[in-house]
């Protein structure tokens, strides 16, 4: 979180070496859904909440779901 020191709280992936990675098959997405996610990891990137990094042998897929309100 912004402004909040490091030595209060920082996450890290604990990830045990002996742990064969997880690659899943890259999914597609519809576009509204593209666009969904780049607008909140670009809000979050603007927040410092998150950063980049490199993990090329654990990939995730997005899951995009809708909110009640149809946002």
């Amino acid at each position: 979180m912004p402004g909040i020191s490091p030595k209060v709280m920082c996450h890290k992936l604990n990830v045990d070496p002996k742990h064969k990675p997880v690659i899943q098959k890259a999914r597609r997405t519809g576009i509204p859904q593209t666009k969904a996610v780049i607008e909140e990891v670009q809000k979050l990137l603007e927040a410092q909440a998150i950063k980049e990094v490199h993990y090329a042998e654990w990939l995730a897929n997005t899951v995009v779901v809708k909110k009640k309100t149809g946002k």
